[in-house]
């Protein structure tokens, strides 16, 4: 089993959450309408708005099953990733680190949004199908919502160290014999 395919099974256990959605049917995207290419752009934004400190992660081709694990029912049309990249971060005010990715699991093919922790706020720069501009979108817990003025000063004097993860202290030993 891939590393994607290790994490998606380890998901499919927990609930949907500020780190974790499950879509069971692909998101529009080539030859779709502006509203319906919305949705993805804005789940994007609102999961690298959110406030968490582990990697976010989109499943596409998975139904939740509360309770238990959730199912997998695949789907058959892939998001093109250089396509995705340049759609989202030609949008933005600045770059959305993330990735698209294929896996199979459970014998179906999986759509799989891998969105790490990283400087925030991210805002669209134009109104976008239904979107508004300088407006940030943030995923709290199993849903989206539009960040109030506060969290998004506080956003801003966050950095990725203390947002995403650890400091890392490194410490050497010496000994005063081998001087």
């Amino acid at each position: 089993m891939s590393a994607n395919a290790d994490i998606i099974e380890r998901l499919l256990f927990e609930e949907e959450s500020s780190n974790l959605d499950f879509k069971r049917d692909q998101y529009p995207f080539d030859n779709a309408p502006d509203e319906a290419k919305g949705e993805l752009l804005k789940d994007i934004l609102a999961f690298a708005n959110a406030w968490r400190r582990s990697d976010a992660y989109i499943i596409i081709g998975v139904q939740e099953n509360r309770g238990s694990r959730a199912k997998v029912v695949g789907v058959e049309n892939h998001l093109d990733d250089p396509k995705l990249q340049q759609f989202v971060n030609s949008k933005t005010q600045r770059p959305i680190h993330f990735s698209y990715n294929v896996v199979t699991l459970d014998g179906s093919s999986l759509g799989f949004i891998h969105i790490p922790p990283q400087d925030r706020p991210f805002y669209l720069v134009k109104n976008y199908g239904g979107l508004h501009k300088d407006v940030v979108y943030i995923r709290r817990g199993s849903s989206t919502d539009v960040a109030k003025p506060d969290e998004i000063a506080r956003m801003g004097n966050d950095t990725l160290a203390t947002v995403g993860s650890l400091p890392l202290l490194e410490m050497q030993s010496y000994d005063e014999r081998m001087l």
